[in-house]
């Protein structure tokens, strides 16, 4: 597994899949997002991926992320949070994404379907 820390999150890059945590009172800007997608393409060149975001702190979405350059390698992704306001805003972006998208409250159970997708 592979750590790197930006001011603004923490990605953990595993065969399978990333996992997201971003920091308590940040933001998903166009910016970051396009910062996080360099980091992804960097690590995966081209081979299919699922990216999990963790959800442990309250942070800020720029939903127009989701119109910028998405990379086709990520087959997949998840919403990991036990916070009931992150449901109700994971049912905004699900529309916004073409490929699997599933919601959980643990972190294990993500990553096992993740996982799922390389059986």
């Amino acid at each position: 597994m592979k750590e790197t820390q930006l001011p603004y999150c923490d990605l953990f890059f595993k065969e399978t899949h990333a996992i997201l945590v971003m920091h308590e009172g940040s933001a998903v800007t166009l910016e970051t997002a396009k910062e996080i997608t360099s980091y992804l393409e960097e690590y995966y060149k081209g081979d299919n991926f699922i990216f999990i975001t963790h959800r442990k702190f309250p942070h800020d979405i720029d939903l127009n992320v989701y119109k910028g350059r998405i990379l086709k390698n990520m087959i997949g992704f998840a919403i990991v949070s036990e916070n009931p306001d992150e449901v109700k805003r994971a049912m905004q972006e699900q529309p916004l994404w073409n490929e699997a998208f599933t919601f959980f409250k643990d972190l294990d159970e993500a990553e096992n379907w993740a996982r799922s997708f390389f059986d």
